[in-house]
């Protein structure tokens, strides 16, 4: 596990795994459409994915919802952020996709009087957050994009800069992340591929990088 994931980097496995014994640390097996943990809930740790899929959520007043991020890739940290704010409870929601299996590393692991493991984990978790933060400030900018299309093409280039052949997310989750309406976002990703912006074949996708990036000036 040291070796896999960012917030262990420099710590022995064996010291690891003590540590993260004695501090509490467990796996969690989460079945579909099951809740991690919802708005307003305490920061009690942070969350590691073993297995599985995971989407961030946030509903506004109308019970609207709309998805921050969902995380696929294993050894994801997530939840971090609110371990390190006084007082303040969840702003989003975290339910599992798909069945998922996690780790649920407890706030006390980074109380830097537990020792040298500890001291580690706080140091790597700057680098984990600078991280999150540049996928938030990207996110900004698709969003502010103006156009759909704009905004389809800025989150490609985003998450797939050589064009190649690659899975996009489904409609629902991308309309989701885009905020914009399914049928909108449908048509528009038709009209582009009519277009010759993107090559779509169901989930698919690919593009030339030139051609996508002359949409946006």
């Amino acid at each position: 596990m040291a070796d896999k994931n960012n917030l262990f980097l420099g710590v022995n496995e064996k010291a690891l795994s003590d540590f993260l014994k004695n501090c509490g640390a467990r796996e969690k097996k989460i079945p579909a459409t099951s809740y991690i943990f919802r708005e307003g809930d305490e920061a009690k740790g942070l969350f590691i994915l073993l297995d599985g899929a995971v989407e961030v959520e946030k509903n506004d007043f109308s019970g609207k919802r709309q998805m921050v991020n969902r995380f696929r890739e294993k050894d994801t940290v997530f939840g971090e952020v609110y371990l390190f704010l006084e007082d303040r409870p969840y702003d989003f929601a975290c339910r599992a996709v798909e069945d998922s299996r996690l780790l649920f590393v407890p706030k006390e692991a980074f109380d830097p009087a537990r020792g040298a493991v500890a001291q580690q984990l706080v140091a790597n978790m700057l680098a984990v957050l600078a991280k999150k933060a540049y996928f938030l400030n990207q996110k900004m900018v698709v969003l502010s994009a103006g156009s759909m299309e704009k905004k389809i093409a800025r989150h490609l280039l985003f998450v797939n800069p050589s064009g190649e052949d690659f899975e996009l997310m489904n409609r629902e989750a991308l309309a989701d992340y885009l905020a914009v309406p399914r049928p909108s976002l449908s048509r528009t990703l038709m009209k582009m591929h009519r277009e010759g912006l993107i090559d779509l074949n169901g989930r698919k996708v690919s593009f030339d990088p030139e051609n996508l990036e002359s949409l946006l000036f």
